[in-house]
């Protein structure tokens, strides 16, 4: 499984692809003080943390153990 995490620095988005499709987007919420992952299959974000390399480092060990 290939993960890939693309930081757009003039929107200051993440998008999230895997096996070179697009999964989602990383947004930060300024509210909650942390990164929100907008997967595409689904409506509804999930909130990480505020630092962006430990919440890469979370969404890249789910995805890759999501079989387990």
């Amino acid at each position: 499984m290939k993960i890939e995490f693309i930081k757009d620095e003039s929107t200051k988005t993440v998008k999230v692809k895997v096996n070179g499709e697009k999964y989602g987007e990383l947004i930060f919420d300024t509210d909650q003080d942390a990164w929100v992952l907008w997967p595409e299959k689904i409506d509804d974000g999930i909130t990480y943390y505020d630092d962006l390399q430990e919440t890469m480092d979370q969404i890249k060990f789910e995805l890759e153990h999501a079989d387990d």
